[in-house]
């Protein structure tokens, strides 16, 4: 009786919250976009007299793969701003109703944004970003990847978008050319270095070159700085700093996962075993809520960010905001924005197997002033990325290279 009430309750708060997707997406906003577009035509025949038309975006998602869907996030953190000062509005609806409303109505749009999850087979993937390319037009169509990884799942949908965005990419992107066993390259990694085969991955076996000619759409838009909870954690510290006591040398609070994943970290636990016979280390594996982890970290004068299943995760940017020091293996293959990994100015690289975690990690134990350093730069890049609001200008070259402004 109690599984079956479980099941139930499980059911119900299913229902409950895809109706409450189902509203916000169908009702708020596009209920947002006609006062926006309102407000904004009032606000420039009392105010400004004429100026240009704003920029009218049309974001279409799957509603999958809530990380991935945090690239969205800027438009609405910065609705207001954008809608003022960059004169550009948007709207974020559910791929099946843009595929389901009139062209007329989509004519009013500029440009439309399309992400989908990556959990999507290459097929349908495929249907859905060539309708879009359809119902387009010649209005530029903007393909969002929120994966977690570097690289281009179905490099064939270049061809249908005019621009490809990613968190990060490639910093030379002629390593689009080649071909990766499995997802991306850090799964390639693993089967170089381990043997593991990727043969029976069910998203990719295998991830294939990109087409040359295609390689410039392929652009760094902005990474994780922008999602909600690193936006909610910097208002925090902006608000009240960290003034807890670094009584913890090391920390890492990180799973290891039994998928490939456990391959990429296994070097880690040995490594952590010989800093602990001189340093105080903690690797802590109980579940804990948000806050708690937040004092934890506070507490820590190093962090160890591992890769996940990209090189990019939530912990980079914690760990920047609670004073931490990150020690991750080297990014030097990455470009993202704003960046945070620069080796020795705003982290400490280390080799990806982690052989020189031990040295490294002492070193900036034994000097707290170029630890601080970098950690005060660390910080200072993120602030002043929000501060000076860095992220209008990611989207201005994005439509700049559209051809919107």
């Amino acid at each position: 009786m109690g599984s079956t009430g479980e099941t139930l309750r499980s059911r119900a708060r299913r229902f409950a919250g895809k109706r409450k997707k189902d509203a916000r997406f169908r009702i708020a906003n596009p209920g947002r976009y006609v006062f926006d577009l309102a407000s904004s035509s009032l606000n420039d025949v009392f105010r400004h007299g004429n100026r240009p038309r704003q920029v009218r975006i049309l974001l279409a998602s799957d509603g999958e793969a809530g990380t991935s869907e945090e690239q969205y996030t800027p438009f609405t953190a910065f609705r207001s701003i954008l809608k003022s000062d960059a004169r550009i509005v948007s709207s974020h609806l559910m791929v099946r109703d843009v595929l389901a409303i009139s062209r007329r109505l989509l004519s009013s749009f500029d440009a439309i944004g399309l992400k989908l999850s990556f959990r999507m087979n290459e097929a349908d993937t495929l249907a859905i970003v060539a309708k879009i390319r359809e119902i387009a037009g010649t209005r530029p169509v903007i393909y969002f990847d929120g994966d977690d990884d570097i690289c281009v799942k179905y490099p064939q949908i270049l061809a249908y978008v005019d621009l490809y965005v990613k968190k990060h990419r490639f910093a030379d992107r002629d390593n689009y050319l080649k071909t990766y066993v499995g997802k991306s390259n850090l799964t390639d990694y693993v089967h170089k270095r381990f043997g593991l085969s990727f043969a029976d991955d069910p998203y990719a076996t295998e991830t294939q070159p990109v087409d040359k000619n295609q390689i410039p759409k392929i652009v760094a838009g902005w990474n994780l700085a922008l999602d909600s909870n690193i936006l909610a954690l910097h208002t925090r510290v902006r608000d009240s700093p960290p003034a807890a006591e670094r009584t913890v040398d090391v920390m890492f609070r990180g799973a290891v996962p039994g998928n490939w994943l456990k391959f990429l970290r296994q070097d880690i636990a040995p490594a952590l075993q010989r800093l602990g016979s001189s340093c105080r280390v903690i690797t802590p594996t109980a579940r804990v809520d948000r806050e708690e982890y937040y004092r934890e970290m506070m507490r820590s004068n190093i962090c160890l960010s591992p890769f996940g299943y990209g090189e990019i995760c939530w912990r980079d940017f914690e760990a920047i905001l609670c004073g931490s020091l990150i020690v991750k293996p080297d990014m030097a293959h990455v470009h993202t924005i704003p960046n945070i990994f620069q080796p020795d100015s705003t982290y400490v690289p280390v080799r990806w197997d982690y052989s020189d975690l031990e040295e490294r990690c002492i070193y900036y134990l034994k000097h707290p002033d170029e630890r601080r350093r970098i950690t005060s730069t660390a910080f200072h890049v993120l602030e002043d990325y929000y501060v000076n609001q860095r992220f209008f200008e990611s989207i201005t070259d994005i439509l700049r290279r559209v051809g919107l402004r």
